[in-house]
């Protein structure tokens, strides 16, 4: 019995069932016509409709692209920083308040200077950049940083430098940090393409473009508002199941607290 109630799975069940039962609770104390605040089976009815429209899934793809591509340039430049501040102590501390005002900077204010400076339609992808780029830079310079100083004190006496310390050494041992860091920041970046897409009110394909638009289009109907966001989430979980499975082998492979 103790094994069953202490099951991660049937936990996380109970907190699933937990949430929809405050979240009609709530409908019912709030608005029980389900005009401004849907319950849970009329934001389910309603995204049950808009899975059957093929156009939904055309912005889903867009979403995720602009996804990538804004991560995968942040995923480059921070590798470029790393390999610069890797054995520089000075230039690592000179970036370190770059880094932590990245960190700090009000995306809202971030997504209205790309406005400015880029089209609409690809702000997301930069403000993606932004917000994971000191994430991805930190998880890669610390897993250097963090390495065995007796390890690099053995490749420096066995003549290991360059190029052949940083792809032999330092990166592969580095990995398990940049890993974690990839997972942490995907999540945060899914966020903030979307609400980015909503804030620049961009109208044209995009997950937080059909919220914008379904806003702008009748502002009294929020199940179809709350059921593009109840798509959103399932979308997270998916992707987080696989992705936390992973990082919990890798930190505990690699040793690292989680």
């Amino acid at each position: 019995m103790k094994r069953f109630i202490t099951n991660k799975y049937i936990l996380l069940t109970v907190g699933i069932i937990l949430l929809f039962g405050l979240w009609f609770l709530a409908t019912l104390i709030f608005d029980k016509n389900s005009m401004i605040f849907p319950s849970p089976i009329v934001t389910i009815e309603a995204m049950i409709k808009l899975l059957g429209i093929a156009y939904t899934y055309q912005c889903l793809a867009y979403s995720l692209l602009k996804l990538l591509i804004g991560f995968s340039m942040a995923l480059i430049i921070a590798f470029i920083l790393s390999l610069i501040v890797r054995d520089n102590e000075q230039l690592y501390i000179i970036l370190s308040p770059l880094m932590t005002a990245l960190k700090a900077i009000p995306t809202a204010a971030v997504v209205f200077l790309f406005v400015v400076l880029v089209k609409a339609e690809y702000a997301p992808c930069f403000l993606v950049m932004i917000i994971s780029l000191p994430i991805l830079y930190e998880s890669l310079t610390n897993g250097i940083r963090n390495i065995d100083p007796e390890i690099m004190d053995a490749v420096k006496v066995d003549g290991g430098k360059g190029v052949k310390k940083l792809f032999r050494i330092q990166l592969p041992l580095a990995l398990p940090y940049l890993v974690i860091g990839i997972i942490s920041s995907f999540s945060l970046s899914f966020k903030i393409e979307i609400m980015s897409e909503i804030v620049t009110g961009y109208t044209r394909n995009g997950l937080g473009s059909l919220i914008k638009a379904a806003q702008i289009n009748d502002p009294t109907n929020m199940a179809v508002i709350f059921g593009y966001s109840l798509i959103a989430i399932i979308l997270m979980i998916l992707i987080s199941i696989p992705t936390e499975i992973i990082r919990n082998k890798v930190a505990v492979k690699a040793g690292i607290s989680r």
